[in-house]
């Protein structure tokens, strides 16, 4: 297999895996001081953001950790994935520039849409809402899933196509020569 035109994307794909793996360690040692964090950042723009209601500022700090939750597991699942796509790709020898685009989109996706959850979970409890933190980001979290999507449906149609529809040389040989 010549890992030529998927080497870019098997690298952002293999640092969306280890990012989400070092989140996972980084709950495990430091669950505690993430939530700490995110209250902290609540209770100060508790008067401004939440007019004062505790209750609101502790429901966006719940949501936040479950934001960062979020951006482990989709980093970890996209990024492994992606190298499914690009494996795939390669693997059957799909055209170069395929190959590329598959796998650089793929491995956009998985590492951008995993920042995405990231930062908007640190956003949230600042802002007063989860809303305002995706919405204030959001135009990351639309790149990475277009980027994952057109890589998704890229591989698919293109798969699709040398299964179902391209003739496959022996075929093509056995026709002949039956002749």
């Amino acid at each position: 297999m010549n890992f030529t035109h998927i080497k870019f994307g098997l690298a952002l794909a293999m640092i969306a895996i280890l990012f989400g793996g070092a989140m996972g360690l980084g709950f495990g040692c430091c669950e505690d001081s993430f939530k700490s964090t995110f209250k902290e950042n609540a209770s100060a723009v508790l008067a401004d953001k939440y007019k004062g209601d505790q209750s609101l500022a502790d429901k966006v700090s719940k949501k936040a950790w479950v934001y960062m939750k979020r951006a482990h597991l989709h980093s970890q699942t996209m990024g492994v994935i992606s190298i499914v796509f690009s494996l795939v790709a390669a693997g059957l020898a799909f055209p170069p520039k395929l190959q590329m685009g598959i796998s650089i989109l793929g491995g956009i996706g998985s590492l951008g849409y995993g920042f995405f959850w990231l930062i908007a979970g640190f956003l949230a409890p600042g802002m007063g809402s989860t809303g305002a933190a995706k919405e204030a980001i959001g135009l990351l979290a639309q790149v990475s899933a277009v980027s994952f999507y057109v890589a998704a449906i890229a591989l698919f149609i293109t798969l699709g196509y040398r299964v179902f529809i391209q003739k496959s040389p022996v075929i093509q040989n056995q026709k002949t020569d039956q002749i």
